[in-house]
């Protein structure tokens, strides 16, 4: 049982890994093409439908995370911050990928941590 709920939260991380890889990825691009005229940055979201995913596993103890790929949508496609037309914001993309980047560490270290305790379980210690 305790083998199958961390396996069960390692499922869950990792689809928040690839949601936040997603999102360190989109906000990569925005800042490789701030000076791109014309390019429209864009914003990665994931977190509802994982929260739904992990609300339905707690209400009927069936994880199913088939729904929670990340969306990419243009980050505020009316905006323009550039005469060339470019809305990227550096200062808020360079806060956003620290951020984001430590999200994506302190996720892997919990992957490592569940991993380190199954290994334990399995091992009978």
């Amino acid at each position: 049982m305790l083998s199958q709920s961390i396996h069960q939260q390692n499922d869950i991380l990792g689809a928040a890994l690839q949601g936040q890889g997603a999102r360190v990825n989109a906000i990569q691009n925005n800042i490789a093409n701030a000076e791109t005229p014309r390019f429209t940055a864009r914003t990665v979201e994931f977190e509802d439908a994982l929260s739904d995913a992990i609300d339905n596993w707690r209400q009927t103890g069936t994880l199913d995370l088939s729904n929670t790929r990340a969306s990419t949508r243009f980050q505020e496609p009316g905006t323009r911050f550039r005469i060339d037309g470019s809305n990227v914001d550096m200062e808020r993309e360079m806060v956003a990928l620290y951020i984001h980047s430590v999200r994506y560490d302190v996720l892997v270290n919990s992957v490592l941590h569940n991993s380190r305790m199954l290994n334990t379980v399995l091992q009978g210690r």
